[in-house]
């Protein structure tokens, strides 16, 4: 008997098995697709919690007490903390301007410039944002990016040049001081108009690498800089650019790294408890005694 070949039956595994990549193939698209929508979902839910924590919010009109008329007659909102005691007899209070983190003007700036106050400052933190401000890391970062450098920049110049307009503020005594984002502001405030800050302490921001460009700090006020070790925004290796850049522009400075601690490190909440923290704003206080307190200004 002659057995016949059928081949059925390999077709027939042929076909399961090309339908079971297919299959795989079709569950892979669904799972694809799937995580897409996720994707978008999340997109869409980081946007609308920005623009919830952006518009929705309160924003520096919360936290400002006063409004800085600016060279070109324009007013932005602004928080003014003065020394607690004041001696009509005394002399001008020296000036800090104090430039806000990616937060913008909130209550944590709020309390940092009543706390340098009692040093005998008059300080002053203006909005840089146009009336926003944000609680939120999304609402933070849409802020960052949509900020016009250059307009910012000017507006942290016109504060500089304006302030002698406050009551019993001595103009010629201006430090500046800034963190994270308000560093890069105190830094471009600081190569625009290098005559204007007796100092500029920089937190863990305003890591300007051009030598050339920071030679024109050169014989100017002296800059701090102060960062975090563990800090992942501001690398080390950015922080010893930015020394090797002052050195080589020969931009009187000092640089210190604090172990152990990152980012936004100096907060109103940790001063009081963390030795970083204690550490950096007591270096921060000697540096501005140091370069703008007037003779025989003793500190309270």
């Amino acid at each position: 008997m002659v057995m016949m070949f059928r081949p059925r039956r390999r077709s027939s595994v042929l076909q399961r098995i090309a339908g079971h990549r297919r299959g795989r193939r079709r569950r892979l698209g669904r799972a694809l697709v799937l995580l897409l929508v996720l994707a978008a979902g999340m997109v869409v839910a980081v946007f609308a919690l920005a623009a919830v924590d952006v518009f929705l919010r309160p924003g520096s009109e919360a936290v400002a007490n006063e409004q800085l008329t600016l060279g070109d007659g324009r007013e932005i909102n602004a928080y003014i903390a003065r020394p607690p005691v004041r001696d009509e007899n005394a002399d001008a209070e020296p000036i800090v301007i104090m430039f806000h983190e990616w937060w913008g003007l909130n209550n944590a700036m709020a309390e940092l410039a009543e706390i340098l106050s009692l040093d005998g400052y008059t300080v002053v933190v203006p909005d840089l944002y146009g009336g926003r401000a944000a609680s939120t890391v999304p609402g933070a970062l849409a802020l960052r990016l949509s900020a016009n450098m250059e307009r910012v920049t000017h507006d942290a110049v016109s504060v500089a040049e304006s302030v002698d307009r406050l009551e019993g503020v001595d103009p010629q005594r201006i430090a500046t001081v800034g963190f994270c984002f308000g560093g890069d502001v105190a830094m471009k405030l600081a190569l625009a108009r290098p005559e204007i800050p007796r100092a500029t302490v920089l937190l863990y921001g305003g890591t300007e690498s051009d030598s050339e460009r920071l030679a024109a700090l050169q014989g100017e006020g002296p800059i701090l800089g102060i960062f975090g070790a563990e800090d992942r925004q501001i690398s080390l290796e950015r922080v010893h650019e930015f020394e090797s850049a002052l050195i080589d522009a020969r931009v009187n400075h000092r640089i210190s790294i604090y172990p152990g601690v990152g980012h936004a490190f100096v907060q109103p909440d940790s001063i009081v408890d963390e030795d970083a923290a204690i550490q950096a704003w007591a270096e921060l206080r000697g540096f501005l005694d140091s370069n703008v307190r007037p003779a025989g200004l003793a500190r309270p």
